[in-house]
């Protein structure tokens, strides 16, 4: 679904609870002046909602103002708590209608496999393979070897791929 061109100040309140190994279900983007939902995946708890909620189902373009009493802002810090908070068993989010500047915004790339809910740097700062132990990857049981590997700060050891995988597409 797509949005309508409804005012801004429209606010959608949605409460999300994970009672089964559903996803969550939002594709966001986030970008220079917040975040956008870019869609809803089929068969989640956010479709479900919709399903339940046909008059205030969040859509393609809305914007996400607020997630469990944190304020959207465009900053990087503010985005990796969002991140946080939307792996909690409970999700409260406020919602603005988009406005057709929202829509525009939105990036749908052509080849998508994951969802990259994660920031482009967000490993960079992690350990890497050469400090730490570990021989096989905590995910996958594979060996280690010379692939791209991280580890998290719960010090389990990863490849790289398994661990945004994991943290993008798994409910935690």
């Amino acid at each position: 679904p797509v949005c309508s061109d409804v005012p801004e100040a429209k606010l959608v309140r949605v409460s999300l609870t994970r009672n089964d190994d559903k996803p969550l279900g939002f594709r966001l983007q986030h970008n220079s002046s917040g975040v956008l939902v870019r869609g809803i995946l089929p068969e989640t708890i956010a479709s479900a909602w919709n399903d339940q909620n046909p008059s205030l189902q969040v859509l393609s373009g809305d914007r996400v103002v607020e997630v469990n009493g944190i304020e959207v802002d465009p900053s990087w810090k503010c985005w990796c708590s969002i991140l946080t908070e939307l792996r909690k068993d409970t999700v409260n989010m406020a919602i603005t209608r988009g406005r057709t500047d929202d829509l525009l915004q939105l990036v749908f790339p052509r080849d998508e496999v994951l969802d990259h809910l994660l920031p482009t740097n967000f490993f960079d700062s992690m350990t890497t393979h050469t400090e730490c132990d570990a021989t096989e990857c905590c995910i996958c049981l594979d060996d280690l070897g010379s692939d791209a590997v991280v580890q998290l700060p719960c010090k389990h050891a990863f490849h790289r791929t398994c661990a945004e995988t994991w943290l993008t597409q798994c409910p935690t």
